[in-house]
């Protein structure tokens, strides 16, 4: 009997141990929302099948140290080109886990439904933290689109959600095992834009200017 309770305890143990908090990737009055062009700011619907969504998680009331974007006067920019790096840089902030990520905006214009992702460090039922990162185009990966605007800016909008919060997620664990919790309710929608130059170039064509302002005044 004590063999058998030992062999219970072994088996149970690990399960509950990499078991973690579920959720299903889908939106509804949250949209993806987009620039309407380059220069015209006007939101717009992301076309079905024009873009992709990828979800971070993190434990309730971890920080975000390092955003993703720095704004400026005009937009904002990216600090980082890969979303690793970025993750890396937030302690607590991990990738969700699952289906094949990113999920592509594919259930109509302005909406996604990438079905069920476990979230690491998220114990079975608990609180999380969330935000979506996605982008325009046909690039499957973030790197990808980051590396197409950077040399094109008309050729993928990027953008970050919100911050969000999800009270309870799926807990695998019980019995009968909880269904995943759906984000429909909790994201509160992504806009994607055109981005804008990295203060280098600001400072850069700030130091050309002055140089040719210090060249006339010689004259």
């Amino acid at each position: 009997m004590k063999k058998a309770f030992t062999l219970v305890v072994l088996i149970v143990t690990p399960t509950m141990a990499f078991a973690q908090g579920t959720v299903v990737l889908q939106n509804q009055t949250g949209l993806v929302e987009q620039w309407r062009g380059i220069s015209d700011s006007t939101l717009v619907n992301t076309p079905q099948n024009g873009g992709y969504v990828e979800l971070i998680c993190a434990p309730a009331g971890t920080a975000l140290v390092n955003p993703l974007f720095t704004s400026v006067p005009g937009g904002q920019f990216a600090n980082y080109s890969s979303l690793a790096g970025f993750v890396a840089a937030n302690p607590g902030w991990s990738f969700a886990q699952g289906n094949p990520a990113p999920a592509i905006i594919g259930f109509g214009a302005g909406l996604f439904n990438g079905g069920m992702l476990t979230i690491p460090g998220i114990p079975p039922g608990g609180p999380a933290e969330y935000m979506i990162i996605g982008w325009t185009g046909a690039y499957t990966t973030f790197e990808a689109a980051y590396s197409a605007y950077a040399s094109d800016p008309s050729s993928s909008f990027i953008g970050i959600s919100a911050i969000d919060y999800i009270a309870k997620t799926g807990d695998p664990t019980s019995t009968p095992p909880g269904t995943a919790v759906s984000l429909r309710p909790t994201f509160t929608g992504i806009t994607f834009a055109p981005p804008i130059p990295e203060p280098p170039s600001f400072a850069l064509a700030g130091l050309g200017l002055a140089a040719l302002l210090v060249l006339r005044h010689r004259r």
